[in-house]
């Protein structure tokens, strides 16, 4: 019999939070459930850790792999699951004893694609939540998607994140992650939102993200960065090509917003990246016809933006705006 869930772990040289995390998982109140550890090259102790808990539980199935990459790590686990439905949860975080035992009832009465769980941002703290009642929403696609610019940038976060969720199975079948890219849940999780016809959330926080400054995100501005400036626009043009005007003009002003920013940082911040801002600005140029016309984005600005086309070294760095 195969396991209703597959809860995909990628593991990379966490050995201080490992634990932590697997044994939220194996504490869960269900437990129907394959747990894919994914060593991605670890040069630490992880691989070890990994296991060592495999033949403790017969649900652990550990894939040791030369490093390639969370979304890397990701894909193997993808391809290696059994389960009707997918989980993933990052090496270094945890989770509510009973994330899972609510998010697959949920699903089942609901026939839910996709069910959302809020999340809380942890400083390595164990955490106390007691489950007092929690309220349902359901969505469509074009209503999920539509969460993801709202003026609320937590809820937003909560939509975009891979780890908050369960998913059906099928849903990954013709989506992978991209190799080698940071903010790769940016570049998935509008073809995922797309492809659903239920989704469902619930506002209880059953997922730990753990802050840390050793991890990607929150490390020092670096061109890797970028990344996400690729991805969003690669939304842009993806709600193009599925003809949604109103998501398209969303999505090109939160780009404009990201780039600007982003830019700032770079060139206040980082040396020898002439190549990669030339790289961005030509993306911003093969916009501009879109961007002159879409209606929320304010006319001043686009007179600013139309001049930096022209000439970027009118953007003026004030260090005190970064």
């Amino acid at each position: 019999m195969n396991p209703i869930i597959s809860i995909i772990v990628p593991v990379y040289n966490v050995q201080s939070y490992l634990p932590r995390c697997i044994n939220s998982i194996l504490d869960q109140t269900f437990s129907d459930f394959e747990l894919l550890l994914i060593n991605d090259g670890s040069t630490d102790n992880s691989g070890n850790i990994c296991d060592e808990y495999s033949k403790k539980d017969s649900r652990i199935i550990v894939i040791h792999k030369e490093n390639g990459g969370v979304s890397s790590a990701r894909n193997v686990g993808i391809d290696a699951a059994k389960g009707e439905y997918l989980a993933f949860i990052d090496s270094d975080d945890f989770i509510h004893q009973k994330m899972y035992e609510i998010l697959y009832q949920i699903a089942s009465n609901y026939s839910s694609d996709v069910v959302v769980c809020d999340f809380l941002k942890v400083q390595n703290e164990n955490v106390s939540l007691h489950n007092a009642g929690y309220n349902i929403k359901h969505f469509t696609n074009i209503q999920a998607l539509n969460e993801l610019y709202t003026n609320n940038y937590k809820n937003a976060q909560k939509w975009v994140f891979l780890w908050n969720k369960l998913y059906k199975r099928n849903l990954f079948n013709d989506v992978k992650f991209p190799d080698g890219k940071i903010y790769e849940d940016e570049l998935v999780a509008h073809k995922i939102l797309y492809s659903c016809q239920i989704l469902t959330y619930i506002d209880m926080p059953f997922y730990y993200y753990l802050q840390r400054s050793g991890s990607y995100i929150g490390s020092k501005f670096s061109r890797k960065k970028f990344d996400r400036i690729y991805a969003l626009i690669d939304r842009v043009n993806y709600f193009k090509m599925i003809n949604q005007q109103s998501l398209h003009d969303k999505a090109l002003k939160h780009f404009i917003d990201v780039f600007f920013w982003y830019y700032a940082k770079a060139k206040f911040e980082l040396h020898g990246i002439n190549k990669d801002l030339k790289n961005l600005k030509r993306i911003l140029n093969q916009n501009l016809i879109n961007i002159l016309k879409n209606p929320l984005i304010g006319w001043k600005q686009k007179v600013f933006i139309t001049l930096f086309v022209i000439n970027p070294s009118i953007y003026q760095i004030n260090k005190n705006n970064l």
